[in-house]
């Protein structure tokens, strides 16, 4: 496997997850629990496929969870008046809890769950869910950007009057943005888990605040996003390759482990950011 396709297969899904944290940027309401929703869903797709024996349910029974959680704690938090940025990050600690909950009663363990029921050859199962990912990422993009939909979301997060002075309600819009972000985070969770055929706690690995940190690299453009995602694609996979050249191999495994992450921070600070243009 050459080192392109070895970064492709690490970008899709991490673009799926950015996809859907930008939708959810527009609309002005960045969907914090991108992180955890990876793991929920990958927890639920390795459980439902192991019941039902079928991995399409398996999936889409994990996304159907997945996103109807985020929808019903998002219409609490709104009828509450809650902070949606504190309900958003709370909602990292609810999804993680909740895995760890259900995997130890119904599993008997916290750890690794593994089964001879889903168990799948790696690399039909990375092109496979490659191509799924960037088909899905390639679908929001037109959405958000040729869409009236997407129009009227973009319009939400920039200028919400304009649709309210029209009889639109913005707020069905904001919650469209965390559904989308919720299905897009979930169905990359799913994907991890098919990759690994196994469901490893922590396995999204931060790749739902690196997702973030794309979104603001790429300043909310589509196209800039997703070449941020392949820069973070690229630093993920030279942590684990460099570990082999003799230079590298001295230092601290936590550092080459952590090259993706202060790579973003770097990119962050360097890259100048410029004010949106709504409508654009």
């Amino acid at each position: 496997m050459n080192t392109f396709t070895s970064i492709i297969f690490i970008a899709s899904p991490l673009l799926l997850i950015t996809m859907g944290a930008l939708i959810s940027e527009y609309a002005g309401r960045l969907a914090m629990f991108m992180e955890c929703i990876i793991g929920l869903g990958g927890f639920f797709c390795y459980a439902f496929t192991v019941l039902t024996g079928n991995v399409f349910f398996g999936v889409l029974i994990s996304v159907l969870i997945s996103t109807s959680l985020t929808m019903l704690i998002e219409r609490i938090s709104t009828k509450m008046n809650a902070n949606m940025f504190l309900s958003s990050l709370a909602m990292n600690m609810i999804f993680s809890s909740l895995a760890t909950l259900i995997s130890s009663a119904a599993f008997g363990t916290r750890g690794v769950l593994y089964s001879e029921r889903f168990t799948f050859a790696q690399t039909d199962a990375k092109i496979i869910t490659s191509i799924i990912c960037f088909i899905i990422s390639a679908a929001l993009i037109v959405f958000l950007r040729l869409t009236t939909p997407g129009l009227r979301l973009r319009i939400t997060g920039s200028d919400p009057d304009v649709l309210e002075s029209q009889g639109i309600k913005a707020d069905k819009y904001r919650c469209l943005s965390w559904i989308i972000a919720a299905v897009s985070g979930s169905l990359a969770g799913c994907v991890y888990t098919i990759r690994l055929s196994s469901y490893v706690p922590g396995m999204s690995g931060g790749r739902g605040w690196t997702a973030l940190a794309a979104v603001f690299l790429g300043r909310k453009h589509p196209l800039a996003v997703a070449a941020a995602v392949i820069v973070f694609a690229a630093a993920d996979f030279a942590s684990s390759s460099i570990q082999n050249i003799p230079f590298f191999s001295s230092l601290p495994s936590s550092v080459l482990l952590a090259l993706p992450y202060i790579i973003s921070i770097v990119l962050i600070i360097v890259v100048p950011q410029k004010k949106d243009v709504p409508g654009k």
